[in-house]
């Protein structure tokens, strides 16, 4: 496998050999272009199974499939593996140049990717080819690696005020509800961070209860800082009560983390 300094090197070249004076002189709509289609990547989601593959490092294979066309026109045909929220480039290779051939040729790559059976992931993998031009195509596709959560959730903190007073007139408290919630598995595996209301009398105040959010939007101050944040208002039309906060958390493997609870109390002014 090329090393990544190599695959940069490699990723400037080719383009840096593209130049605009390479260009047909008189370009026309009968120009015929390096095509692809039919473009596919088996498997598209890998789940990991704890009694079939137990917790290890294992290396996956993928397989590429497209149709080329205006194969006599190619120069480069490869792939691109990036990591799909932030576009960085993990791997990258050329493929072989298949033969020339006036009809749509069948095209396949294999690669492999280093992993393993606790790991959660997304790949975005993209497919190529130029010609000598430097006109291209791409197609893309997204992988999903589905792994075992080994260990529930924790919850390390949970944050509210422990009594709010009833607001006069128009006005509206806007009230953060806050837990600090980490996986030993890795963040990725975290699916969801829950928060319901208990009453005085045991039972609880909805039947679903609700969802924080690690976005950095509204009360939550910072995205992706492991602090999920839901915001409650309270204002002139609430009345007296006691509650029980209760805060959990569960895994992509349906594993539930304890239960956290704090006060929190709606009182009159």
């Amino acid at each position: 496998m090329i090393s990544k300094a190599i695959l940069s090197v490699l990723v400037l070249a080719i383009l840096g050999s593209l130049h605009c004076d390479s260009l047909p002189d008189t370009p026309t709509q009968s120009y015929a272009y390096v095509d692809l289609s039919h473009f596919r990547v088996e498997p598209t989601v890998v789940n990991f199974d704890v009694e079939m593959d137990g917790f290890k490092d294992t290396t996956l294979q993928f397989t590429l499939f497209a149709q080329l066309h205006n194969s006599e026109l190619l120069e480069h045909l490869g792939y691109i593996i990036r990591e799909p929220r932030t576009g960085v480039i993990l791997q990258q290779e050329q493929m072989e140049t298949p033969v020339s051939d006036p009809l749509p040729v069948e095209i396949q790559g294999i690669f492999t990717w280093k992993t393993s059976t606790t790991s959660f992931e997304q790949l975005l993998v993209e497919l190529y080819a130029m010609d000598r031009y430097g006109y291209g195509i791409q197609h893309q596709a997204t992988l999903s690696i589905e792994g075992i959560a080994s260990s529930p959730p924790q919850i390390i903190w949970v944050n509210n005020p422990g009594s709010v007073e009833i607001p006069t007139g128009s006005a509206t408290l806007n009230i953060p509800f806050q837990a600090k919630v980490t996986d030993p598995d890795g963040q990725e595996t975290l699916d969801r961070v829950f928060i319901a209301f208990q009453n005085e009398d045991g039972s609880i105040l909805t039947p679903n209860p609700n969802i924080l959010t690690d976005t950095g939007t509204g009360l939550d101050e910072v995205a992706g800082d492991s602090v999920y944040t839901i915001t409650f208002s309270v204002n002139s039309s609430n009345s007296p009560q006691n509650r029980t906060v209760l805060y959990y958390a569960r895994d992509k493997a349906g594993l539930f983390s304890d239960t956290l609870k704090s006060g929190f109390n709606i009182i009159n002014p």
